[in-house]
């Protein structure tokens, strides 16, 4: 699945039947590449992220979480913590160990069952997850091609 096809879709509380927002962006984490985080849009000013581990169903028409006491403020999300807005891969640079431009990633592959990052999508290429090294405020790290 693209996560653009995700932008938009509902997240659901399981106990209480109550949509508790959108699905806004989400976050990546290398070795294995997974998603790590899904960040919502929720009423109010204030950003929320959801774990993966916490996702209990992605469905076609809705993610589901177990309880949506589980869905984090992004103020207490530290940097280091890949569920971290800086961890959001769209829009950044994409550049080789080795410093080449790679252009910039505008969308990601993963599967929606496990959260794995199956390929990062540019311009020009699709990469695959596994060469993911580390995304930053600045950009998405990855292995040179072989």
């Amino acid at each position: 699945m693209l996560f653009t096809d995700a932008h938009g879709r509902a997240v659901m509380d399981l106990t209480t039947a109550e949509t508790v927002g959108t699905v806004a962006t989400c976050t990546v984490a290398p070795s294995p590449a997974r998603i790590a985080g899904v960040r919502l849009k929720t009423r109010g000013r204030t950003h929320h992220t959801l774990d993966w581990q916490n996702i209990r169903s992605f469905g076609p028409d809705a993610v589901v979480v177990e309880d949506s006491g589980r869905i984090r403020d992004e103020k207490e999300i530290a940097p280091a913590d890949h569920a971290h807005a800086t961890h959001d891969p769209v829009g950044k640079a994409v550049l080789t160990e080795t410093g080449h431009n790679r252009g910039a990633v505008l969308d990601i592959e993963f599967d929606e069952q496990t959260g794995l990052v199956s390929h990062l999508l540019t311009e020009e290429e699709r990469i695959p997850g596994g060469r993911l090294l580390g995304v930053g405020s600045y950009a998405v790290v990855v292995t040179a091609p072989p």
